[in-house]
């Protein structure tokens, strides 16, 4: 991993919601679902702006109250457990480009090392979801002979 690196999420297994600073992922495929906390949180909706390690440890740099050394070494640990759960994949290293602009923090806020937890509980009950199928968005949808759409009626 090197400090120009680029990550993407791995779309369409992985979907993803965060809802009051906590992240869920769940990957459609192994039938896993995740959660992680709000500094978690902010390293996925950087890889998901496409913003490389170095431009990721900088932004969380600029919102944390943490040393650089530590930030780093935190979210390199992080993006491995990503890669290695297949929620994210390296896009590699890349060239000069201007990185995405971001609003500075008000105030820097305690920095915790980020924690993704995994869940395995469902992988049954995914796999036996009915509307298991994705759409290129990453979001469930009706199964194509799935008619449910169209109801008949009969007349008494």
């Amino acid at each position: 991993m090197t400090k120009n690196d680029v990550f993407r999420v791995n779309s369409p297994r992985v979907i993803f919601e965060n809802i009051d600073g906590e992240l869920i992922l769940v990957h459609m495929e192994k039938g896993a679902y995740y959660t992680t906390d709000e500094v978690g949180a902010a390293v996925w909706d950087l890889v998901e702006s496409r913003c490389t390690l170095a431009e990721i440890v900088e932004t969380l740099a600029a919102q944390f109250d943490a040393g650089h050394d530590e930030i780093e070494a935190a979210t390199m640990v992080f993006l491995g457990r990503l890669q290695a759960e297949d929620l994210i994949a390296s896009d590699g290293p890349v060239g000069d480009r201007t990185p995405p602009r971001r609003p500075l923090p008000i105030a820097k806020r305690p920095f915790r090392a980020p924690d993704l937890l995994a869940y395995q509980d469902m992988q049954d009950m995914l796999a036996l979801d009915p509307i298991h199928d994705v759409e290129a968005t990453g979001w469930p949808m009706p199964r194509p002979d799935d008619d449910s759409s169209s109801i008949t009626s009969r007349s008494a």
